[in-house]
């Protein structure tokens, strides 16, 4: 009787123990994948996050972070390059119902495990021809 019980007991911790892990967090960077924009330019996509609730939010938002060999000196060139990958990415979310898009660019390993934020941010918008025009 008591080994059954000191059985049943193990069992119990075991798939408790198994539980936890299938509950674990997500591992970041969680995409870590190249993505070509053009003929002779591509960015790394490491993480993309779809967001369906949010205060104030009205539609789902895809949250996409990437990395970039643009210098962050160049912040024209960053934000032109920003508003290439919202026109890629951009045809997908809509056909997830996204309403609305933000990529960010990682510049460090701590950022693209999500735990620094990135430091630049561009949010986007659908525009009535079909493009994605970046908010002010």
């Amino acid at each position: 009787m008591i080994r059954h019980l000191f059985a049943a007991a193990l069992a119990c911790a075991f798939s408790s123990s198994l539980g936890a892990q299938a509950l674990a967090a997500p591992r970041y960077p969680n995409v870590d994948e190249p993505m070509a924009l053009g003929p002779s330019e591509s960015v790394r996509i490491l993480n993309r996050i779809v967001v369906d609730r949010a205060p104030g939010q009205r539609g789902a938002r895809i949250d996409v972070q990437y990395s970039t060999s643009i210098p962050a000196e160049n912040a024209a060139g960053r934000g032109e390059q920003a508003d290439r990958l919202a026109q890629v990415i951009g045809a997908e979310a809509w056909k997830m119902g996204a309403r609305s898009i933000t990529i960010a660019i990682c510049d460090t390993r701590a950022c693209a495990e999500t735990k620094e934020p990135p430091k630049v941010w561009y949010a986007y918008q659908r525009g009535m021809g079909g493009e994605w025009q970046r908010r002010k």
